[in-house]
């Protein structure tokens, strides 16, 4: 006889958010304890394990003490566990659900056998709300969520701790406040994020790497305690990709969208110092059409042996320019430019030079493909093997050479953008394998090729030209900054931009893992042994075509430079200064997770990450000046002790702990700059004209000093068909090099690590008051996560000293070492994060709600949002020279997000299906700083890495201004280069958080720009249609912003806003013992419009 029972009565069934599963990645486990009605362990108990869709088996027997641990499974589901034992009545557990890095629990109790069989359906799984510390998505989750962008990152944005940054030139996430460039995606096993680092949003990718519709199940987890994760600083991210099954099974789909179906118009913008700026007159550029294609197959090769499942997508639309003229179309008005000023340019160019710059492109077009196919074969019912391959290739415009800044701002022509293409191309196999009932083992053999170009519109064989937009030169030099009391002065960027004329990466990851799990007595031990070899070759060779600046539209057309950048490999050919290396990795680890009780498990491990690379070029001018070498790399292992703790206080309450030390997770492009930059095989000038004669910034003393003949080749007469060669044997020449550049790594720099806890409270069950339907099925958590930074990274320019401080105490460097640098990457301790969550759920028959929220604080010693050298110590701090510890611009304060699902079978058995999802965050951090025009090393604080990042000093406005001896106003220890510059720069501190820190330094990232709310909308319809079913649907992203367009205008600051331009005054033998403060600005923040204007997508699908 069959009794069937439903519910978890008769059984627990809970899932771990810290317990460990056997092959963390992509593989689940079963685990539990068979016991008799006395609660008596039952040993020799028989456990069979049954994928359904599949018919894959798994078959154990319970120890002594009555435990079983089946490992390796599928992700998913569902399952039957079925349990016999002599003397008691078989029961079975259907529906049972597993996710990819978890553990399902199920404690079974066997009743004296009736001869009667049980069947029990275990609860399913939560939706309403994600375990605190942890987020599964199953294909069913993923096609109910919105997303316009087919974007891998629209389905993290559903866990609690995970924060997605609007800004459509990354979409970065950052989990638990961690930077993006630190978190870790694997899918089925192959780690697939950006590696190399120079994704903001921490894939390989502007676009995700695999179809959603190819995805099965997505895990994050903020704190992942499995010693099988690692080599992250954020969280992890992993993929399973969808298998094939004993049924056939595929669908087609196609999305549409064009201008039709967006937004046309923003709401007003806003100033740095508060201010309104009007929104741009007239509608936006029209968006060109969007169009989505692809489809998906699976099902058996041989029933219950091999299954096959092959998935494609194939997407094309446009990208537009936020930025742009005013009375464009763009939804960022560049003021001081002009469309008279643009064709000038673009007529000059034409006819003098013969280069074609193009105009300021508003719409260019973005191509995406993927493709993946996996297959899985039973080899027997011990030994089941996995193949995964994953094609990529997104191709996606980009546009530089824009700046909003008040004082000096700049146009980019499409010559001056380029086509960012990625390729990835991936592989795995895995074989897991049960040799007995309490020992198994997984091997997983992966590659991943990726390749990244860069190409620029207009070609890469003309140099970069910078343009002042003054009709003649009003004296500014190299700087295009106007006279005070005048307006300020634009720019025109055009031709290939320097970053990219030789810019070209490729890399390939080899791996090999192999795992073993013994069970016994409660306990499973695991071993861990892994290792990957990287090979890198990073082609990144700045202005290899040089880069001029002309001080006029009169010095354009008269080809007369005022400025030369250029750099090259000393052989002339800029591969010769690529930075190709090879590195490998180790991993070593052990770990325990034991059932101390029924409801209790503890899980310990020990993780070992080791490094070996290749070292630089030896720069012998370097271990001369500073002792210590340039060529070095990281070298020796991380430690990481992993600690987690599972409680099951009540049937419906978990409470639930871990810490551990996480290491690795470091951009590679960090490590690459010593090899880019090692001072040997490549060099760097810049020519600068100085009244009638030229100078090397780069040098010194009087090696600055560069024959005429020589500075009249490079600046006069200017053709952009080529370098001089007179100049290139300047770069080559045996004198030049010995001041040449280095980037280099402390050579006793450790890998970063970071402590990092989370505790978790998840509690589900009905309130003790009011109507069943208001009580039942609420859920509840509360988390809390903590980290400290154990070993980070700060950078320092070695080639500059500390020769005194400024009139606000900060230190000043020696500006008089040139415009070169040595910059060293060290360690540091500093950095922390607290983030605290509480989240509600509750479900009333199809109805589900869910609302989170999340407080975030978070502190770095800098962000480390860039890639090179001076870009690393190019951070926004009080000390010129180092990074010191403040805001993070990683930080979101405040999150919370609503989410609204209702699903029900409106006509006969065809669903209905709405998901509406809201998120409210606070704004990006920026820091209020001033800028020194100086071009090179600053003059004022003697440091590189950007003049315009130096936090701002506030004067003191309580004093009363005076008239000094040189007649400038002068408050305290600051001039103003006139009453206007006084007054504007009063009410820009006055208008902001500034007013509350009169007679200070501004604390780094003290500005938020504005918060931002979306609320997304997914609707979807099935139909009946021949053989299977068709379903409609639409996607529509920012719904407020469709019902008023002055609704959810996303705006951001750029990381520094600079508000004046400083200077020093010297007096009584100081050379800065005052400073002077000029051209004094307010930068308007950035509207992007894909990210303001809502969007709707509208699609048709039929699954078969």
């Amino acid at each position: 006889m069959r009794l069937t029972a439903i519910g978890a009565s008769v059984l627990a069934l809970t899932v771990a958010c810290v317990q460990p599963a056997f092959a963390q990645e992509t593989t689940s486990a079963v685990r539990g304890r068979v016991t008799d009605g006395g609660g008596r362990p039952v040993a020799n108990a028989s456990v069979t394990i049954v994928h359904m869709p599949s018919g894959t088996q798994v078959s154990q027997s319970t120890d002594t003490t009555g435990n079983f641990n089946a490992s390796g499974l599928r992700a998913g589901g569902p399952f039957r566990v079925t349990v016999d034992a002599p003397s008691y009545d078989s029961k079975a557990i259907e529906g049972v659900q597993t996710a990819a890095g978890s553990t399902v629990t199920l404690n079974v109790a066997l009743d004296p056998q009736t001869g009667n069989d049980i069947v029990v359906t275990a609860n399913a799984k939560r939706n309403g709300l994600a375990i605190a510390g942890q987020t599964s998505l199953n294909a069913d989750a993923i096609q109910g969520i919105a997303s316009v962008n087919r974007d891998l990152r629209d389905l993290l944005r559903r866990d609690p701790l995970t924060s997605l940054d609007p800004n459509p030139r990354g979409r970065a996430i950052s989990i638990g406040g961690a930077s993006p460039r630190g978190n870790r995606f694997t899918i089925d096993g192959v780690a697939i994020g950006d590696d190399f680092g120079l994704n903001a949003g921490g894939l390989p990718s502007a676009r995700g790497i695999v179809s959603l519709d190819a995805i099965d199940q997505l895990n994050v987890k903020a704190v992942p305690i499995d010693i099988a994760e690692g080599d992250l600083q954020g969280g992890s991210v992993n993929i399973i990709l969808k298998s094939g099954s004993n049924r056939f099974h595929g669908s087609t789909f196609g999305i549409f969208g064009d201008d039709s179906l967006q937004g046309t118009k923003t709401y007003d913008n806003v100033r740095s110092d508060g201010t309104i700026v009007p929104a741009a007159a007239g509608r936006l550029t029209p968006v060109p059409s969007f169009r989505d294609y692809g489809g998906n197959l699976s099902g058996p090769i041989i029933k219950d042996k091999l299954f096959f499942a092959v998935s494609y997508e194939q997407l094309k639309e446009s990208q537009v320019s936020a930025r742009g003229l005013t009375g464009e179309g763009a939804s960022t008005e560049i003021p001081f430019v002009t469309r008279a000023n643009v064709d000038r340019v673009r007529s000059i160019l034409n006819s003098r030079y013969g280069f074609d710059p193009l105009d300021i492109a508003k719409t260019l077009p973005e191509k995406d493909k993927k493709a993946s196919a996996k297959l899985d074969w039973n080899i027997s019912d011990r030994h089941r093997l996995a193949l995964t391959y994953i094609y990529h290739k997104n191709e996606v415009p980009r546009d530089v050479g824009f700046s909003e800044t008040g004082s000096n701002p700049s146009v980019g022509l499409q010559s001056n953008f380029y086509l960012l293409g990625e390729t990835t191309n991936a592989y795995a196999a895995q074989l897991n394998s049960n040799w007995s009932d309490n020992f198994s083992t997984e091997l997983r053999v992966t590659r991943r090729d990726y390749e990244r170009t860069q190409n620029p519109y207009g070609g890469s064989d003309f140099p970069e030209f910078e343009v002042c937009l003054d009709t003649v030169s009003r004296g500014s030099g190299l700087n295009c900054l106007a006279p005070t009391g005048a307006n300020p002065n634009g720019r025109v960027l055009l031709g290939p931009d320097q970053f990219r004329q030789s810019n070209y990466l490729s890399i390939r990851n080899t791996g090999v893992s192999w795992s073993g799990q013994y069970s016994g007595g409660g306990h499973v031990i695991k071993l861990l042994a892994e290792g990957q070899q990287v090979k890198i070759n990073n082609l990144f060779v700045p202005a290899t075509k040089g880069k001029y600046y002309f001080d006029s539209i009169a010095d354009l057309e008269a080809g007369r430079a005022n400025q030369l950048t250029y750099a090259n490999a000393l052989s002339g050919d800029p591969a010769d200064a690529a930075a190709r290396f090879n590195y490998m990795s180790y991993t070593f680890g052990v770990q325990d997770s034991w059932s101390v009780s029924p409801d209790i498990t503890v899980t310990g491990g020990l993780r070992y990450d080791w490094v070996d690379a290749d070292r630089p070029q030896l720069n012998a001018r370097f271990l001369a000046a500073y002792g210590s070498t340039n060529a070095a790399m990281p070298t020796g292992g991380v430690l990481q002790p992993r600690l987690g703790v599972t409680w099951d206080a009540k049937p419906n309450l978990r409470l639930s702990a871990g810490a551990g030390l996480f290491g690795g997770g470091t951009p590679d492009v960090w490590f690459s700059n010593s090899f880019s930059n090692d001072g040997v095989r490549q060099n760097s000038l810049l020519f600068q004209r100085n009244g009638t004669s030229f100078v090397d910034a780069t040098q010194t003393g009087a090696a600055a000093n560069i024959a005429p003949s020589l500075g009249s080749a490079a600046l006069d007469n200017v053709t952009g068909k080529g370098i001089p060669s007179v100049v290139d044997q300047y770069l080559a020449g045996a004198g030049a090099p010995a001041a040449a550049s280095v980037g280099a790594l402390d050579p006793d720099l450790k890998l970063a690590s970071t402590w990092k806890a989370n505790v978790a409270l998840n509690w589900s069950g009905s309130l003790p008051f009011g109507a069943g339907w208001i009580a039942d099925n609420w859920e509840f958590n509360l988390s809390a996560l903590a980290s400290e930074v154990n070993n980070g990274f700060v950078a320092t320019d070695v080639r500059t000293a500390q020769i005194g401080v400024l009139p606000d105490g900060r230190p000043r460097y020696n500006p008089a070492v040139g415009a070169n640098w040595d910059i060293v990457l060290r360690n540091t301790g500093q950095g922390s994060s607290r983030v605290l969550g509480v989240g509600l759920g509750k479900r009333i028959g199809g109805l589900s709600l869910g609302a989170n929220y999340i407080y975030s604080d978070v502190k770095d010693v800098g962000s480390f949002t860039g890639y090179t050298p001076t870009e690393l110590l190019g951070v926004t701090t009080a000390d010129p020279n180092r990074g010191t510890l403040g805001r993070s611009s990683f930080e979101t304060r405040h999150n919370g997000k609503v989410q609204i699902g209702y699903r029900a079978d409106l006509f006969g058995d065809n669903e209905f299906r709405i998901d509406l999802f809201g998120e409210f965050r606070s704004g990006r951090p920026y820091s209020y700083t001033f800028t020194d025009a100086s071009n090179g090393r600053s003059q004022v604080f003697g440091t590189v890495g950007g003049n315009g990042r130096h936090l701002f000093y506030v004067p003191d406005f309580d004093q009363a201004a005076i008239i000094n001896a040189a007649g400038r106003p002068q408050v305290g220890m600051v001039e103003f280069a006139d009453q206007a510059t006084l007054n504007a720069l009063r009410a820009s501190v006055d208008g902001s958080k500034l007013r509350k820190y009169y007679g200070a330094i501004a604390p780094r990232n003290l500005g938020t720009s504005p918060g931002f709310s979306k609320l997304d909308l997914h609707v979807s319809q099935e139909i009946p249609f021949f053989f299977g079913k068709a379903k409609v649907f639409t996607d529509v992203e920012n719904v407020l912003n469709l019902l008023n367009r002055n609704w959810n205008t996303y705006k951001v600051f750029s990381d520094s806003v600079s508000i004046a331009n400083v200077s020093c005054v010297a007096a009584a033998g100081n050379p800065c013992a005052r400073y002077l403060y000029s051209n004094a600005t307010r930068q308007t923040a950035t509207t992007y419009q894909s990210a303001s204007l809502w969007q709707m997508r509208i699609g048709f699908r039929f699954d078969f």
